[in-house]
């Protein structure tokens, strides 16, 4: 009798065994899930921070575009220039004339033979942009107020792509695309982002 229970109660331990290990085995894949879940939601967030930021960069690149647009001298600086530091250069006044307010206004337009045309050049550019220390093509946006946690994540460039008009007797409407890039907090997740404005030059 003996015997019996003895064997009872050792099979009785081996099936608590098995149990504890599959309880174990079964914990362990949920947390390894949370933690998956987790970080694929981390990921979506910073995904989405850098896509917000790339986006200011381009409303922001659009707002200095037309304001600069409507100075008298518009059409001596609407082809573009090669570079963005000749661009701030003879952009100063103008610059200065649209924005009062900001001690150090920059605007980077490029002509079309420098045009961030195709997706290798966008690429290279982008990257030179998201440099901390900036680059001669790229111009850091601190924020309207220049307080914005952006610098040195969010960048744009702005370039001559053409006309629009086929009449000569009209007003021209040159075609500008701007190009923005932008990462999140953290430095990763670099998105670029594009759009096309049409300006009128006298």
């Amino acid at each position: 009798m003996s015997r019996v229970i003895g064997r009872q109660r050792g099979a009785t331990l081996l099936i608590a065994l098995v149990m504890l290990l599959l309880l174990s085995l079964l914990a362990a894949s949920s947390m390894r899930q949370t933690l998956l879940q987790a970080r694929s939601g981390g990921a979506a967030l910073e995904n989405t921070q850098a896509f917000n930021a790339a986006e200011a960069a381009l409303r922001e690149g659009e707002r200095r575009l037309v304001a600069v647009s409507r100075q008298p001298d518009f059409i001596a600086f609407s082809s573009g220039f090669s570079n963005c530091t000749e661009s701030n250069n003879s952009l100063a006044l103008p610059l200065k004339s649209a924005f009062p307010d900001d001690s150090k206004p920059q605007l980077c337009i490029l002509s079309k033979n420098f045009d961030l045309s195709t997706s290798s050049l966008t690429q290279s550019w982008a990257l030179a942009a998201l440099q901390p220390a900036g680059t001669d093509r790229a111009i850091s946006y601190k924020g309207s107020d220049g307080k914005a946690k952006f610098n040195g994540y969010l960048s744009w460039a702005i370039t001559v792509i053409g006309s629009s008009s086929v009449d000569v007797s009209k007003p021209t409407s040159n075609l500008f695309r701007v190009t923005a890039v932008a990462k999140n907090a953290e430095g990763r997740f670099p998105v670029i982002l594009q759009s096309i404005v049409a300006l009128e030059v006298p």
